[in-house]
């Protein structure tokens, strides 16, 4: 520990102060668009509160949209004639046009509500406008904090505050990123990387609030663990993903220690007999999981590591295989928990540009300049092809085929090498269908629950005909979506498990325990919900159902004789192997919440809006897709997470491109079309280089790898992977009227292919390597 301190010590002052100096160095974007980005997010929030989910939360406080849907109501009026009053910004050179776009795209999602209800949308027009109803928008800043006023004229004039304070962000949002992605990759220690990018973040906040520098430091340390930690905690979201990580590798572990894993390998070595093909089965389940990326993550790396390890395959090569395969699997897929989510970030923008055709429609016209996703399964087919690699990724194959060691010298897993070699019981023939059917339980039942928690079952009895449809399927994946019904998948694999293994006593007292469990869930629920959240409670009273209810029907079962002639594992022995596979979880289970903790610093801080309103601006048309997916990258890459760059880019995204699109031959479609792509793939190339992302270190857990090596390795193919998308994709589809997708594809994957011949480098297989 001293020696580790005296480490920290020696290293921080360099590292704190290049990434205060990076921070420096970068110039300040034009404070208009800071202003506008935060006038979108005022508005948006704003909606929320009136017509959101939690509407009825605030159903008594005045907003501003409120007041506008009152004003309608009581006029024949379908228009907006808006006026904006310049904000008080020192420096600000005066442009309406960001201010409109923000404005529309708020306006936008109440279009979308009002057609939900049968009401007519609403447009935006200039002031003046006869028959429009007026309004007029003031933005105040006091200390750098912004504040809207909306006034709405139809009779006496209305005021309403339309969203509270927003904190204009500084270059101080650009410090946690720096100072955790810095330590992580120069130091390699992530649990202290993102801890100091925490802590930095939240004294920034703290300084921006009027702080004293030590007041800022004391209130800063609190906050990391009494805001940032407390809120990641309760958040039923969090916990379902930690419950889907533990019940999966529990169920993994009672799986080897059965025999059912080693058997499922021995049936895989039969078409699996060399690196290529173990390589091409490992990418194949990783095509055929499209569903969900975290279900991905999980299954492919925890189920092929055992057949990569017996093939002296890295650990590294493992997870980039599997990282690389689940996000740009699901995020192109029409029949995954990612499609909904990204076309509800666009959708309520699209009749504001005059784009009526239906969103999903429009998603599905994106996948051919889906680049990146498309270049990045296409790169993975070329390195198990070829079987060459370079870079660190070619030290890290030479090392493992070589040597033997699946794991860099001094590197450490995420995960404990005690979870990777659960050996099996002598006691119990090995069967490969106590292997395969966990798997597939969990695969049947969360594709199940998505499509039950979606409405999918009120689908089919009202009219199943538009279960055929993407129309009216995407909605119920959408609904569906989230990490409940991949924790529910993850149990009922852990329950098929133990029941292939266990005794008849064990098998009894686990159904009467899951029995048990959901009754108790619903009754605790109705008492304890008044103090914490329903979903804690529930999962509260599963853990507790199960852990008592089995031991004692278990006791009572053995006290009545019951007994079980065929070969089985003692409750013991499949509680032991349980517990060994997720004991050394606690490692990963901080590095996840310490990478959430991350993103909501960021988010506090603004720092996406920061990094769009620096690298926005005026640009030439055939510029504006290989532009923004280089912002959606660096936004991706510097929060960790490629759902919330979505959501923040793409509102704005689709208004700016409509217009910079009429300026060029593929139009204002055209142009929204290919810039909606850009941004989705550029969120996932960030997420995939990101340290701080929730995939990547999923990938790290499931693959047993040091998570920086993971990284490392990761970054240059993913780098190639986005040139090809850039000088094949974006740019020429943009410049050239006549290139094509299929010339896309072709020109990239021969470039690819030829950077391999060039630079990489051939990796012996095992049986030619050095013992």
């Amino acid at each position: 520990m001293t020696r580790l301190l005296r480490r920290l010590f020696a290293w921080l002052p360099w590292i704190l102060g290049v990434a205060l100096t990076a921070a420096l160095l970068v110039p300040e974007p034009d404070p208009d668009r800071l202003v506008a980005a935060a006038l979108a997010r005022v508005l948006t929030e704003d909606y929320e509160r009136a017509f959101g989910e939690d509407r009825e939360k605030t159903r008594d406080r005045e907003t501003f949209f409120r007041a506008l849907d009152a004003a309608l109501a009581s006029s024949d009026a379908h228009a907006i004639g808006l006026r904006i009053e310049r904000p008080i910004v020192e420096g600000t050179t005066w442009d309406p046009e960001p201010f409109r776009r923000a404005v529309a795209s708020g306006l936008n999602l109440y279009s979308a509500h009002r057609r939900e209800i049968g009401l007519a949308p609403v447009s935006l027009s200039s002031p003046g406008t006869p028959g429009a109803i007026p309004l007029a928008l003031v933005l105040f800043e006091d200390d750098d904090e912004l504040t809207v006023v909306g006034q709405i004229s139809d009779g006496p004039p209305h005021r309403v505050n339309a969203g509270g304070r927003w904190r204009l962000p500084g270059r101080g949002a650009l410090l946690p990123p720096l100072v955790a992605i810095a330590v992580g990759l120069i130091w390699g220690r992530p649990l202290v990387a993102l801890f100091m990018g925490i802590s930095v973040g939240a004294v920034a906040i703290n300084l921006g609030q009027g702080a004293s520098i030590v007041g800022a430091l004391a209130s800063g340390l609190v906050d990391v663990f009494g805001v940032y930690l407390r809120n990641e905690i309760v958040s039923s979201f969090r916990i379902e993903i930690i419950g889907f990580v533990v019940a999966l590798l529990a169920m993994v572990g009672v799986m080897s220690r059965c025999g059912g894993v080693e058997a499922m390998v021995d049936a895989l070595r039969r078409y699996a007999r060399s690196v290529r093909s173990t390589l091409a089965a490992t990418f194949g389940m990783g095509l055929l999981l499209f569903f969900d990326d975290y279900a991905n993550c999980v299954l492919v790396g925890s189920t092929m590591r055992p057949l990569t390890d017996r093939m002296r395959v890295s650990r590294e090569k493992l997870a980039y295989i599997v990282d690389s395969t689940a996000a740009p699997v699901a995020g192109i897929s029409i029949l995954s928990t990612w499609v909904a989510v990204e076309v509800s970030t666009y959708s309520a923008q699209l009749p504001g540009v005059g784009i009526t055709e239906n969103a999903y429609a429009i998603f599905l016209q994106t996948i051919p300049f889906r680049f990146y996703c498309l270049f990045t399964l296409a790169f993975v087919g070329l390195l198990i092809a070829t079987g060459r690699d370079f870079g660190p990724m070619g030290s890290a194959e030479r090392r493992a085929r070589t040597t033997g060691a699946l794991v860099r010298p001094g590197g450490t897993p995420v995960v404990s090498e005690e979870l990777t070699r659960i050996e099996p019981s002598g006691a119990v023939p090995p069967d490969w269908r106590k292997g395969a059917f966990p798997l597939i339980a969990v695969v049947a039942v969360t594709i199940l629950e998505i499509f039950r928690t979606g409405g999918g079952f009120g689908v089919l009895a009202e009219d199943p005909g538009a279960l055929l449809s993407l129309e009216g399927i995407a909605p119920i994946l959408f609904k569906g979506s989230g990490a409940g019904p991949i924790l529910v998948g993850a149990l009922v694999g852990l329950f098929v498990a133990t029941v292939l293994a266990g005794s008849n006593v064990v098998r009894i007292a686990l159904t009467a325990a899951f029995a048990t469990s959901f009754v108790l869930k619903t009754r605790l629920e109705g008492v304890l919900a008044p103090f914490v959240t329903a979903d804690l409670v529930g999962y509260a009273a599963v853990g507790l159902a199960l852990a008592g209810t089995s031991m004692v029907v278990a006791a009572l079962l053995q006290w009545g004789g019951v007994r079980t002639a065929r070969p089985h594992l003692t409750w013991g022995e499949m509680s032991r192997s349980a517990v060994l596979s997720t004991r050394s979880l606690g490692f990963a289970i901080v590095l996840l919440f310490e990478a959430w903790m991350i993103g909501a610093v960021c988010e506090d801080l603004n720092t996406a809006d920061y990094l769009s309103a620096l690298l926005s601006g005026g640009v030439a048309p055939a510029l504006l897709p290989t532009l923004l997916f280089a912002v959606a990258g660096l936004v991706a890459f510097s929060t960790g997470s490629s759902w919330s760059t979505m959501g923040i880019l793409l509102p704005n995204v689709v208004g700016l491109s409509a217009a910079i699109g009429m300026e060029h031959p593929v139009g204002s479609v055209g142009m929204v079309i290919v810039c909606i792509g850009a941004v989705l793939e550029g969120s996932i190339l960030g997420d995939h280089c990101s340290p701080i992302s929730d995939t990547t270190v999923l990938s790290s857990v499931s693959s047993a790898s040091d998570h920086i090596d993971h990284v490392r390795t990761q970054a240059p193919y993913a780098l190639l992977t986005a040139a090809a998308a850039v000088v094949f994709g974006y740019l020429p589809t943009l410049i050239f009227d006549w290139w094509s997708f299929w010339l896309a594809m072709a020109s990239g994957i021969g470039a690819m292919a030829l950077v391999l011949l060039l630079v990489g480098r051939p990796t012996p297989d095992p049986e030619s390597g050095s013992p």
